[in-house]
């Protein structure tokens, strides 16, 4: 393509990030606020035995994570979280899907920014959060401040994000492994591992709630490589190797950090339970108040600027992805056309600006981070689900094309992970399920009107999708009336709700609603030719990507 032809093509999204920097995209979302605030929150509610939810919790999405490997590496394109269910289930199911997705995003990035000024306003610069632990008048300014620097900071390109980020991210993985070492070398209590009520004094169920009290949160992220595969010069060699490696990366981090707070915590203060394992020291800033516990005074400094650097290189990152989930939704026209504009520069610049003004209207009152995590780790999940029945149902119905990747055991894996999905959003609580109910139903009436509006919108697809609408709404009954988790109702509307299912057997019904549900999913899939054109639609963005480098295909 010459340069006259290529001045007359209209800017597009660029392939500019190489293995390295997408690889550091995903783990620098994997490593933000969960590693300083997760293990607090776990052990909380699961005493010594939170060790084993964050076992739990890469078991259940190392599945997902291949899930993603896949299907990125086969569809590279930009915000993918949004549009693989759209390939194969159509506009409805691509509807869900795709407010999910951009639901979850949109919120990580202010939870990064409280995370922060939550953790400096109990040790450094008083006045920025309340007792409460919401923003102060001060408070607020920083926080639309630092929504600000992540908003300009895409503007500049997906490159220079990139780049940023990776110097971040050895920051970012550097300081958590020197903290274990040093920690644990200088004062290690075994015997708090069988304190305040033995291993495990909550039982199972401390263990399954700890898990979206902060580590889904904090073991997520992986996939963000796959949301910027429309913009990675090798996607298909480069994605599987970026989602999965960042993955066990974080894994193992998280592990031995959890392994590290329990051994480390003064065992006179957990003797009696874990509700406050630091005594009238305090809660906020669990690793500084370790390090300064035992000696290491200049490791709590060190800590202090961790607690900037580390949630705002994940703010960052997912600033860039809520942008491309907006952009990937305007292109199938479940947003207005605007958020699909790009600048000369190569960046989603509408999406990127409303990404940013958004994030600041939810610095509201909306509550405290373990609470906010809570809600977001449920909109992951239901993220999350829509991907097995999107890998299975498009090696179906999208058989012939070339997989670089190929999750293993697909048809075992991909019902797993689905079921996986199910009960963690079963324990996020009741609470933050209707909150997730209510904002998708606003969502949806949005859609409806601009399918009103828009006489060139596809077919709702309503076969096809269908699935997702039982998903949804079985959940949010199991989480009324199954057993009791985070934060229950006593009350919906005045009527009293009961929670009727033994522990354990609400787990087994779960399971099989939600394999009724995949399988469901699975055959009421598009049919091949309806599949393949919104697949080649997909891959002619990222060819035309390529086609501005001036890279191009072979024939």
């Amino acid at each position: 393509m010459s340069n006259a032809d290529l001045s007359e093509v209209p800017p597009r999204l660029r392939r500019d990030v190489g293995l390295l920097p997408l690889f550091m995209v995903s783990a620098g979302s994997v490593i933000g606020s969960g590693w300083l605030l997760g293990t607090l929150n776990a052990s909380k509610v699961a005493g010594p035995a939170a060790i084993i939810s964050w076992v739990i919790g890469v078991i259940l999405l190392i599945g997902i994570a291949l899930i993603y490997a896949e299907l990125g590496s086969t569809y590279p394109i930009s915000g993918s979280t949004a549009r693989f269910t759209w390939i194969h289930a159509g506009t409805l199911g691509g509807f869900f899907a795709g407010t999910f997705s951009y639901l979850q995003a949109m919120a990580v990035a202010p939870i990064e920014v409280e995370a922060t000024l939550g953790y400096v306003d109990a040790k450094l610069w008083h006045g920025l959060v309340n007792s409460s632990g919401l923003l102060t008048g001060k408070g607020l300014v920083v926080a639309i401040a630092m929504m600000f620097l992540f908003t300009a900071v895409n503007l500049f390109g997906i490159r220079w994000m990139a780049r940023t980020n990776t110097v971040a991210m050895y920051w970012k993985i550097l300081v958590p492994i020197i903290t274990i070492i040093f920690i644990m070398t200088k004062v290690f209590h075994t015997s708090n591992f069988t304190a305040g009520g033995g291993f495990m004094p909550f039982g199972f169920k401390g263990v399954f709630i700890a898990i979206p009290l902060g580590v889904v949160f904090a073991l997520e992220g992986f996939e963000q490589a796959a949301q910027l595969a429309g913009e990675a010069r090798n996607p298909k060699r480069d994605v599987p190797l970026a989602v999965v490696g960042s993955m066990l990366m974080g894994a193992a981090i998280y592990i031995l950090l959890q392994l590290c707070f329990t051994g480390a915590l003064n065992p006179a203060n957990i003797a009696h339970g874990w509700a406050n394992p630091f005594g009238n020291a305090g809660t906020f800033g669990p690793y500084y108040t370790l390090a300064t516990s035992v000696g290491l005074g200049w490791l709590g400094t060190v800590l202090i600027i961790d607690a900037i650097v580390s949630p705002a290189g994940t703010g960052l990152v997912y600033v860039s992805a809520a942008s491309r989930l907006s952009y990937s939704l305007a292109k199938t026209r479940f947003v207005p056309p605007v958020f699909a504009s790009i600048d000369r520069r190569g960046v989603p610049w509408f999406s990127i600006i409303f990404g940013g003004i958004f994030g600041c209207i939810l610095f509201l009152p909306f509550g405290g981070w373990a609470g906010l995590v809570a809600a977001i780790t449920a909109a992951s999940s239901f993220m999350y689900s829509f991907a097995p029945v999107a890998a299975v149902s498009l090696r179906k119905s999208d058989p012939d094309r070339i997989r670089p990747y190929k999750a293993p055991i697909l048809n075992i894996i991909a019902p797993f992970s689905f079921i996986v999905s199910g009960f963690i959003i079963y324990w996020s609580g009741t609470a933050n399920v209707v909150k997730l109910d209510l904002a998708v139903a606003f969502f949806l009436i949005l859609y409806i009107v601009a399918r009103r509006l828009d006489p060139n919108q596809e077919p709702l697809d309503f076969r096809a999708g269908s699935f997702a609408i039982p998903w949804i709404i079985g959940l949010t009954i199991f989480s009324l009336f199954g057993g009791s988790y985070v934060n229950p109702y006593p009350a919906i509307f005045g009527i009293k709700v009961t929670h009727h299912l033994p522990f354990w057997w609400d787990l087994g019904y779960i399971a099989v609603f939600s394999l009724i549900v995949f399988y469901w999913g699975v055959n009421s899939r598009l049919g091949p030719e309806r599949t393949l054109r919104h697949a080649e639609e997909a891959a002619a963005d990222a060819h035309q990507e390529d086609l501005d480098l001036g890279v191009g295909h072979p024939a």
